[in-house]
């Protein structure tokens, strides 16, 4: 990389998000999720992309770029939806758009704001308290990410500690980065695969463990009527019913 791009970094680094149509979790199943991550990889170096890092999620990922074109991310990005599109549409026997609108792109201008862009990335899943940290998630390339130089080439071996700089707790509170609206659906879900491991139960097996659980995350996460019904297949009313009793 040389030191004229590195100096253009206004115009040279990109963290771009693309979400499901209607939010859908067009990522929710691990081929899904696998099937993305090989897009990225093996179309970054056809486009002259030297992607940073990223993390797929459940209904949206985030990629962080450098491109000296600002058409080849483009064609990237519209490269990548479009033969995950073609793949998720033919496993899931569907047609019709699989992404929502054009992906979203934002300019990164400085070195303190692309050390907390990676940050922000990797952090995605813990957010929204699907894994503890960063390193627990398999859908980012954090564990790449430490082994490789990308950041020292960037900064021409600066030494720069991007993960020490800030508590974790202010890493999880930043929110001045593009994305979606919080995975909610996703950690109310984590959630009750954790409560159900933690007493050994399936919750469908008997009406008062339903009741239990329903009380227990409605009382823990604030989910709405709605929400619990879609995500354990129960009515509103019957979700209603047993809020009551």
């Amino acid at each position: 990389m040389s030191r004229n791009a590195r100096n253009q970094m206004e115009t040279t680094f990109f963290h771009n998000m693309t979400q499901g149509i209607n939010k859908e979790y067009i990522f929710n199943e691990d081929r899904c999720k696998k099937k993305y991550m090989e897009l990225i990889k093996e179309n970054a170096k056809e486009f002259d992309i030297e992607i940073i890092n990223f993390t797929i999620m459940d209904n949206h990922a985030h990629i962080l770029l450098y491109t000296e074109n600002v058409n080849n991310m483009s064609l990237f990005m519209k490269n990548i939806n479009g033969k995950f599109a073609m793949y998720y549409n033919y496993i899931n026997e569907r047609v019709g758009i699989v992404f929502r609108n054009r992906y979203k792109s934002q300019p990164i201008f400085s070195e303190k704001q692309l050390r907390n862009c990676i940050r922000y990335i990797f952090y995605n899943p813990v957010r929204a308290k699907i894994v503890l940290s960063p390193e627990k998630y398999v859908y980012s390339n954090f564990k790449e990410f430490q082994i490789n130089d990308v950041y020292d080439n960037i900064f021409k071996k600066k030494n720069i500690q991007i993960y020490q700089e800030d508590s974790t707790e202010n890493i999880i509170a930043k929110s001045d980065f593009i994305d979606t609206c919080e995975d909610k659906k996703t950690f109310v879900k984590e959630f009750i695969r954790s409560y159900e491991k933690e007493h050994n139960i399936t919750i469908y097996s008997d009406k008062k463990e339903i009741e239990n659980m329903v009380k227990y995350v409605k009382e823990e996460t604030n989910t709405s009527n709605i929400m619990l019904g879609e995500i354990l297949k129960l009515s509103k009313s019957t979700i209603t019913y047993y809020l009551k009793k």
